[in-house]
Protein backbone atom coordinates (compact mmCIF):
# COMPACT_ATOMS: atom_id res chain seq x y z
CA UNK A 1 0.00 0.00 0.00
CA UNK A 2 1.43 3.66 -0.44
CA UNK A 3 1.89 5.83 1.75
CA UNK A 4 -0.95 7.66 3.61
CA UNK A 5 -0.85 11.38 3.40
CA UNK A 6 -2.98 12.94 5.44
CA UNK A 7 -4.34 16.06 5.64
CA UNK A 8 -4.16 18.24 8.64
CA UNK A 9 -7.09 19.73 10.67
CA UNK A 10 -5.44 23.80 9.72
CA UNK A 11 -5.08 22.72 6.46
CA UNK A 12 -8.68 21.18 5.91
CA UNK A 13 -10.26 24.33 7.71
CA UNK A 14 -8.29 26.80 5.56
CA UNK A 15 -9.73 24.81 2.48
CA UNK A 16 -12.96 24.74 3.49
CA UNK A 17 -12.79 28.48 4.91
CA UNK A 18 -12.32 29.95 0.71
CA UNK A 19 -15.71 29.07 -0.44
CA UNK A 20 -17.11 30.12 3.35
CA UNK A 21 -16.21 33.53 3.34
CA UNK A 22 -18.06 34.32 0.00
CA UNK A 23 -21.26 35.71 0.78
CA UNK A 24 -24.55 35.04 -1.11
CA UNK A 25 -26.26 38.22 -1.91
CA UNK A 26 -29.57 37.86 -3.78
CA UNK A 27 -30.35 41.92 -3.31
CA UNK A 28 -30.74 42.61 -6.65
CA UNK A 29 -33.05 39.81 -7.48
CA UNK A 30 -36.52 41.65 -7.53
CA UNK A 31 -38.74 38.14 -7.76
CA UNK A 32 -38.16 35.68 -5.19
CA UNK A 33 -40.12 33.66 -2.43
CA UNK A 34 -38.14 32.83 0.64
CA UNK A 35 -38.65 29.94 3.28
CA UNK A 36 -41.15 27.70 1.13
CA UNK A 37 -41.99 24.52 2.89
CA UNK A 38 -42.42 21.89 1.40
CA UNK A 39 -42.52 19.66 4.57
CA UNK A 40 -42.91 20.52 8.36
CA UNK A 41 -39.15 20.37 9.74
CA UNK A 42 -38.12 23.42 9.32
CA UNK A 43 -34.79 22.66 7.03
CA UNK A 44 -37.40 21.32 4.77
CA UNK A 45 -37.84 24.91 2.36
CA UNK A 46 -36.64 25.84 -0.82
CA UNK A 47 -36.25 29.54 -2.13
CA UNK A 48 -36.72 30.52 -5.66
CA UNK A 49 -35.85 33.20 -7.42
CA UNK A 50 -36.83 34.31 -10.88
CA UNK A 51 -35.73 36.46 -13.74
CA UNK A 52 -36.83 39.64 -13.63
CA UNK A 53 -39.13 39.68 -16.83
CA UNK A 54 -41.43 37.29 -18.12
CA UNK A 55 -44.59 35.01 -16.73
CA UNK A 56 -42.61 31.70 -17.69
CA UNK A 57 -42.76 28.88 -16.92
CA UNK A 58 -39.46 29.18 -16.34
CA UNK A 59 -37.01 25.60 -16.33
CA UNK A 60 -35.80 25.39 -12.90
CA UNK A 61 -31.73 24.61 -11.53
CA UNK A 62 -32.71 23.29 -8.51
CA UNK A 63 -29.12 23.08 -5.84
CA UNK A 64 -28.35 21.01 -3.18
CA UNK A 65 -25.41 22.06 -0.73
CA UNK A 66 -22.98 19.83 0.99
CA UNK A 67 -21.60 19.49 4.08
CA UNK A 68 -21.35 16.13 4.79
CA UNK A 69 -24.61 15.79 4.78
CA UNK A 70 -24.55 17.14 8.47
CA UNK A 71 -23.74 21.03 8.10
CA UNK A 72 -25.02 24.00 5.64
CA UNK A 73 -27.86 25.67 4.66
CA UNK A 74 -29.57 26.58 1.39
CA UNK A 75 -27.98 30.12 1.68
CA UNK A 76 -24.57 28.47 1.72
CA UNK A 77 -22.68 30.45 -1.29
CA UNK A 78 -21.61 27.19 -2.32
CA UNK A 79 -24.57 28.13 -5.31
CA UNK A 80 -22.62 31.30 -6.35
CA UNK A 81 -21.84 29.42 -9.85
CA UNK A 82 -25.69 29.00 -10.72
CA UNK A 83 -27.09 32.49 -9.26
CA UNK A 84 -26.37 33.96 -12.88
CA UNK A 85 -28.93 31.41 -14.23
CA UNK A 86 -31.49 33.94 -13.04
CA UNK A 87 -30.15 36.54 -15.69
CA UNK A 88 -30.04 33.82 -18.13
CA UNK A 89 -33.94 32.83 -18.21
CA UNK A 90 -33.94 29.99 -15.69
CA UNK A 91 -35.54 30.09 -12.17
CA UNK A 92 -32.88 29.12 -9.71
CA UNK A 93 -34.17 27.21 -6.58
CA UNK A 94 -32.11 26.55 -3.53
CA UNK A 95 -33.07 23.55 -1.65
CA UNK A 96 -33.05 22.93 2.14
CA UNK A 97 -33.13 19.65 3.74
CA UNK A 98 -32.99 17.82 6.84
CA UNK A 99 -29.24 17.19 8.40
CA UNK A 100 -27.49 14.53 10.69
CA UNK A 101 -27.90 13.45 13.31
CA UNK A 102 -31.48 14.10 12.71
CA UNK A 103 -31.90 11.73 10.34
CA UNK A 104 -30.47 8.93 8.80
CA UNK A 105 -30.08 7.91 4.86
CA UNK A 106 -32.09 7.67 2.88
CA UNK A 107 -34.23 10.39 5.18
CA UNK A 108 -32.30 12.95 3.20
CA UNK A 109 -32.90 11.38 -0.55
CA UNK A 110 -36.76 11.51 1.11
CA UNK A 111 -36.70 15.38 1.64
CA UNK A 112 -35.52 15.68 -2.24
CA UNK A 113 -37.88 13.42 -3.69
CA UNK A 114 -40.69 15.60 -1.71
CA UNK A 115 -39.67 18.68 -3.02
CA UNK A 116 -39.82 17.79 -6.43
CA UNK A 117 -43.31 16.96 -5.94
CA UNK A 118 -44.27 19.84 -4.23
CA UNK A 119 -42.70 22.00 -6.84
CA UNK A 120 -44.71 19.99 -9.32
CA UNK A 121 -47.63 20.58 -7.55
CA UNK A 122 -46.96 24.58 -7.28
CA UNK A 123 -45.08 24.87 -10.01
CA UNK A 124 -47.69 27.09 -11.80
CA UNK A 125 -47.90 29.39 -8.58
CA UNK A 126 -44.29 30.12 -8.78
CA UNK A 127 -43.89 29.99 -12.64
CA UNK A 128 -42.03 26.69 -13.24
CA UNK A 129 -41.82 24.37 -15.93
CA UNK A 130 -42.00 20.99 -14.02
CA UNK A 131 -41.37 19.52 -17.03
CA UNK A 132 -37.61 21.27 -17.37
CA UNK A 133 -36.10 20.54 -14.29
CA UNK A 134 -32.30 20.42 -13.55
CA UNK A 135 -31.00 18.73 -10.09
CA UNK A 136 -27.55 20.39 -9.45
CA UNK A 137 -25.52 19.91 -6.12
CA UNK A 138 -22.33 19.99 -4.37
CA UNK A 139 -20.29 17.55 -2.98
CA UNK A 140 -22.75 15.55 -0.37
CA UNK A 141 -25.27 18.25 -1.81
CA UNK A 142 -24.18 16.51 -5.42
CA UNK A 143 -24.37 13.04 -4.32
CA UNK A 144 -28.32 13.66 -3.37
CA UNK A 145 -28.93 15.13 -6.53
CA UNK A 146 -27.54 11.99 -8.56
CA UNK A 147 -29.46 9.72 -6.82
CA UNK A 148 -32.88 11.28 -6.81
CA UNK A 149 -32.46 11.75 -10.23
CA UNK A 150 -30.46 8.08 -10.89
CA UNK A 151 -33.53 6.99 -8.91
CA UNK A 152 -37.03 8.60 -10.54
CA UNK A 153 -39.95 6.46 -10.69
CA UNK A 154 -38.33 3.39 -8.38
CA UNK A 155 -40.90 3.09 -5.37
CA UNK A 156 -38.43 2.20 -2.83
CA UNK A 157 -36.53 5.79 -3.37
CA UNK A 158 -39.14 8.00 -3.27
CA UNK A 159 -40.57 7.77 0.61
CA UNK A 160 -43.94 7.81 -0.88
CA UNK A 161 -46.50 6.31 -3.14
CA UNK A 162 -45.56 7.13 -6.43
CA UNK A 163 -47.33 10.50 -7.84
CA UNK A 164 -46.69 13.10 -10.34
CA UNK A 165 -43.12 15.02 -10.17
CA UNK A 166 -40.76 16.86 -11.67
CA UNK A 167 -38.93 15.75 -14.99
CA UNK A 168 -35.33 15.61 -14.32
CA UNK A 169 -33.75 16.52 -17.45
CA UNK A 170 -29.99 17.40 -16.48
CA UNK A 171 -27.58 16.27 -13.50
CA UNK A 172 -24.39 18.81 -12.50
CA UNK A 173 -22.75 16.68 -10.01
CA UNK A 174 -19.93 18.80 -8.63
CA UNK A 175 -17.14 16.89 -6.56
CA UNK A 176 -19.67 14.51 -5.39
CA UNK A 177 -18.99 10.53 -3.69
CA UNK A 178 -20.37 8.29 -6.42
CA UNK A 179 -18.73 5.24 -5.33
CA UNK A 180 -17.89 4.95 -1.34
CA UNK A 181 -16.14 1.47 -1.50
CA UNK A 182 -13.49 2.60 -3.50
CA UNK A 183 -12.43 5.71 -2.27
CA UNK A 184 -9.30 4.92 -0.11
CA UNK A 185 -7.88 2.68 -2.81
CA UNK A 186 -8.61 5.27 -5.38
CA UNK A 187 -5.94 7.42 -2.77
CA UNK A 188 -3.13 4.84 -2.85
CA UNK A 189 -3.52 4.47 -6.36
CA UNK A 190 -3.00 8.24 -6.61
CA UNK A 191 -0.58 8.65 -3.67
CA UNK A 192 -2.63 12.38 -3.26
CA UNK A 193 -3.64 13.66 0.01
CA UNK A 194 -6.80 12.73 1.99
CA UNK A 195 -8.96 13.81 4.82
CA UNK A 196 -10.08 10.14 6.21
CA UNK A 197 -7.33 7.69 7.40
CA UNK A 198 -8.26 4.36 6.33
CA UNK A 199 -10.67 2.52 8.96
CA UNK A 200 -11.96 5.59 10.80
CA UNK A 201 -15.51 6.47 10.68
CA UNK A 202 -16.35 8.31 7.87
CA UNK A 203 -19.65 11.11 7.26
CA UNK A 204 -21.48 8.08 5.02
CA UNK A 205 -21.04 5.75 8.35
CA UNK A 206 -22.49 8.16 10.38
CA UNK A 207 -25.49 8.79 7.20
CA UNK A 208 -26.19 5.41 7.50
CA UNK A 209 -25.44 4.61 11.17
CA UNK A 210 -23.33 1.77 10.36
CA UNK A 211 -19.55 1.24 9.08
CA UNK A 212 -20.58 0.86 5.29
CA UNK A 213 -17.11 -1.35 5.04
CA UNK A 214 -19.23 -3.97 7.49
CA UNK A 215 -22.57 -3.69 5.52
CA UNK A 216 -21.13 -3.27 1.58
CA UNK A 217 -24.53 -4.81 0.04
CA UNK A 218 -25.59 -1.44 1.75
CA UNK A 219 -23.57 0.30 -1.47
CA UNK A 220 -26.08 -0.15 -4.01
CA UNK A 221 -28.66 1.62 -1.98
CA UNK A 222 -26.51 4.69 -1.80
CA UNK A 223 -23.76 4.91 -4.45
CA UNK A 224 -24.36 6.70 -7.45
CA UNK A 225 -22.74 4.75 -9.66
CA UNK A 226 -24.54 1.37 -8.52
CA UNK A 227 -27.77 3.20 -9.94
CA UNK A 228 -26.17 4.36 -13.56
CA UNK A 229 -28.89 3.17 -16.10
CA UNK A 230 -29.48 4.02 -19.86
CA UNK A 231 -32.23 6.12 -18.75
CA UNK A 232 -30.74 8.62 -16.45
CA UNK A 233 -30.59 12.08 -17.38
CA UNK A 234 -27.40 14.04 -19.19
CA UNK A 235 -25.06 14.35 -16.05
CA UNK A 236 -22.39 17.12 -16.01
CA UNK A 237 -19.23 16.08 -13.73
CA UNK A 238 -17.11 18.93 -12.14
CA UNK A 239 -14.20 18.02 -9.98
CA UNK A 240 -10.79 18.68 -8.97
CA UNK A 241 -7.65 16.68 -9.41
CA UNK A 242 -6.29 17.62 -6.05
CA UNK A 243 -9.74 16.97 -4.21
CA UNK A 244 -8.94 15.85 -0.37
CA UNK A 245 -12.44 14.58 0.38
CA UNK A 246 -13.63 12.79 -2.49
CA UNK A 247 -10.69 11.33 -5.24
CA UNK A 248 -10.64 12.45 -8.81
CA UNK A 249 -11.28 8.87 -9.70
CA UNK A 250 -15.16 9.15 -8.39
CA UNK A 251 -15.43 11.37 -11.41
CA UNK A 252 -14.10 9.60 -13.79
CA UNK A 253 -15.20 6.31 -13.29
CA UNK A 254 -18.73 7.23 -13.22
CA UNK A 255 -18.15 9.13 -16.79
CA UNK A 256 -16.97 5.81 -17.69
CA UNK A 257 -20.01 3.85 -16.26
CA UNK A 258 -22.49 6.49 -17.81
CA UNK A 259 -20.38 6.18 -20.95
CA UNK A 260 -20.42 2.52 -21.10
CA UNK A 261 -24.22 1.99 -20.37
CA UNK A 262 -25.80 5.01 -22.02
CA UNK A 263 -23.83 6.06 -25.02
CA UNK A 264 -21.46 9.22 -26.09
CA UNK A 265 -22.65 12.22 -24.75
CA UNK A 266 -24.84 11.15 -21.87
CA UNK A 267 -22.23 12.47 -19.31
CA UNK A 268 -19.90 15.36 -19.77
CA UNK A 269 -16.24 15.42 -17.62
CA UNK A 270 -14.26 18.51 -16.48
CA UNK A 271 -11.82 17.55 -14.50
CA UNK A 272 -10.09 20.59 -13.21
CA UNK A 273 -5.62 19.97 -12.91
CA UNK A 274 -5.65 22.91 -9.82
CA UNK A 275 -8.77 22.66 -7.78
CA UNK A 276 -9.22 20.88 -4.37
CA UNK A 277 -12.78 20.05 -2.55
CA UNK A 278 -15.46 23.31 -2.24
CA UNK A 279 -12.72 25.37 -4.57
CA UNK A 280 -13.71 28.62 -5.72
CA UNK A 281 -12.83 28.41 -8.74
CA UNK A 282 -15.93 26.49 -9.61
CA UNK A 283 -17.52 29.87 -9.10
CA UNK A 284 -14.98 31.20 -11.74
CA UNK A 285 -16.51 32.46 -15.47
CA UNK A 286 -14.92 29.74 -17.13
CA UNK A 287 -16.31 26.85 -15.32
CA UNK A 288 -20.37 28.84 -14.87
CA UNK A 289 -19.71 28.87 -18.73
CA UNK A 290 -18.92 25.22 -18.87
CA UNK A 291 -22.72 24.57 -16.34
CA UNK A 292 -24.97 26.90 -18.08
CA UNK A 293 -24.08 25.71 -21.89
CA UNK A 294 -24.87 22.02 -20.48
CA UNK A 295 -27.99 23.40 -18.53
CA UNK A 296 -29.34 25.45 -21.88
CA UNK A 297 -29.02 22.53 -24.30
CA UNK A 298 -30.79 20.02 -22.18
CA UNK A 299 -33.43 22.58 -20.44
CA UNK A 300 -33.55 24.86 -23.45
CA UNK A 301 -34.10 22.51 -26.33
Amino acid sequence: MADIKLLSPEETEKMFGRFAALKLDTNHIRRKYMDCAYGEHRRQAVDIYLPDEGDGPFPAVCFLHGGGWAVGNKRDAQILPFMSGVEQGFAVIAVGYRLLPDIRYPDNLYDVKAMLRWLYQNAEKYHIDPDRVALCGASAGAHLAMMAAFTAGQAAFEGAPLSKTCRIRAVVNQYGPTDFLTQHAQYDESGYPRCDAPGQPRAVDRLLGVRLEDAPNLAPFINPIDNVHPGIPPVLIQHGQYDPCIPYQQATTLYDKITAQCGEGRAQLYLSPRYTHADPGFADPESVKTIFAFLSKHLFP
